[in-house]
């Protein structure tokens, strides 16, 4: 699945200026010219199949796992994706047959962590699902161990490990300060060997992203 041949009935001026404007609708004082270009032509290859422009060599079938520090609009850049998601399937019905580009949920670690404290496991069944794309936002920063009454549970641990075994039908994106040698120390050595297998590693890099749209 990784190579495809890219479509020859698109605009491609046009569409750059969509995946902008979703950046702008998102964050609308986003700068292009101040962001990371490797990064933005990149996830727009992801987003098309396109090998011309993945300059980080990107695996077109896996999510993305985006590190680094606070403000450097790791959250931003995954909304404005998804944003850019929901236009692309109604100007393009052949991209609604892309896994990827199915309807993407987003909740934060700690969002997810307090939907299990009050409801309990069975409530975190519907995020494991491969009938949906999921962005969990902030891993790493939730309670560890989530509780329910005399239950304990590693909420992101148990999601990811459901999610793994659907990671040919759905994909799977995340926000954290977490890299990769730091995954096994919180979800343990299987989980960041299956986060190989699921996720995209781009490193986010510079000054804050809130001390450049000021």
């Amino acid at each position: 699945m990784q190579s495809s041949t890219p479509p020859t009935s698109v605009d491609w001026a046009k569409e750059m200026a969509h995946f902008r404007a979703a950046f702008l609708k998102v964050e609308p004082r986003f700068d292009p010219k101040l962001a990371d270009r490797n990064i933005l032509n990149s996830l727009f290859a992801w987003v098309w199949r396109l090998n011309e422009c993945n300059t980080l060599n990107l695996n077109f079938d896996k999510g993305f796992w985006f590190y680094g520090d606070l403000g450097l609009g790791k959250s931003m850049t995954l909304q404005a994706l998804r944003q850019y998601r929901n236009g692309l399937v109604t100007r393009h019905e052949s991209k609604q047959d892309d896994f990827r580009m199915k309807g993407t949920w987003l909740k934060s670690a700690g969002e997810l962590a307090n939907i299990f404290s009050v409801e309990g496991q069975s409530a975190l069944v519907k995020f494991t699902s491969d009938d949906i794309n999921l962005i969990i936002d902030e891993v790493g920063r939730e309670p560890m161990p989530a509780k329910y009454y005399g239950t304990e549970l590693n909420v992101i641990q148990f999601i990811l490990q459901l999610r793994y075994d659907h990671r040919r039908d759905s994909v799977t994106h995340i926000t954290t300060n977490l890299k990769l040698e730091e995954i096994g120390q919180k979800y343990g050595a299987y989980i960041a060997d299956r986060c190989l297998e699921m996720f995209n590693f781009i490193e986010f890099k510079g000054a804050s992203l809130r001390s450049r749209i000021h």
